[in-house]
């Protein structure tokens, strides 16, 4: 049975491709991971998760992890009044409880576009005076960058497209799905 046929029938399935498969994930989640073992090899690492969308990938990623002492923690951050032109207001709904002091920091989200809900965590972050902090994404549009941030991970810059699946959604439809799709048009 074909994942997008798990939507609800209200849901036009044949508007969303294939974009990534499980594979091409599979591949980008191993390759990153293998890139933090030989960087924290023996160490610690707070990972951060953006929620909701990055619970699946941080899921993945972490089991390939060896060699690093991990924890995780999450925050839930949103921007509101955000137009093209305006920022908007950041708001946090749910903050970290780890204590980041002198401890390595990856913040890890699902797909990056204009950056300014996590140009602001990143801030935010540093007044705890962790011993590094560097940013991590499976997804990254960085034409739509909109603040000066920089994505030390990247797994995969990808096209102006709206893509749901493997955490990303679309009102709350299509986390679950094991690939990325993206959305054929209005795009």
């Amino acid at each position: 049975m074909n994942e997008l046929n798990k939507f609800p029938s209200s849901f036009v399935s044949t508007q969303f491709e294939q974009y990534l498969s499980q594979n091409e994930i599979q591949t980008i989640s191993e390759s990153l991971a293998h890139t933090l073992n030989q960087k924290y090899n023996g160490e610690e690492l707070v990972i951060i998760g953006v929620l909701k969308g990055s619970i699946v990938f941080i899921s993945d990623l972490i089991r390939h992890l060896k060699g690093i002492k991990v924890y995780v923690d999450f925050v839930k951050i949103s921007a509101v009044g955000r137009t093209k032109e305006e920022d908007g207001t950041i708001i946090l709904h749910k903050d970290i409880k780890t204590n980041i002091h002198g401890k390595n920091v990856l913040i890890v989200e699902e797909i990056i576009d204009t950056g300014r809900a996590l140009f602001f965590l990143k801030e935010r972050l540093k007044q705890s005076s962790p011993r590094s902090i560097e940013v991590l994404t499976l997804l990254d549009k960085p034409y739509q960058r909109a603040v000066p941030l920089k994505i030390d991970y990247i797994g995969k810059k990808i096209e102006d497209k709206f893509i749901i699946g493997y955490g990303l959604d679309i009102d709350e439809y299509g986390r679950n799905l094991s690939e990325v799709y993206f959305l054929k048009y209005p795009n």
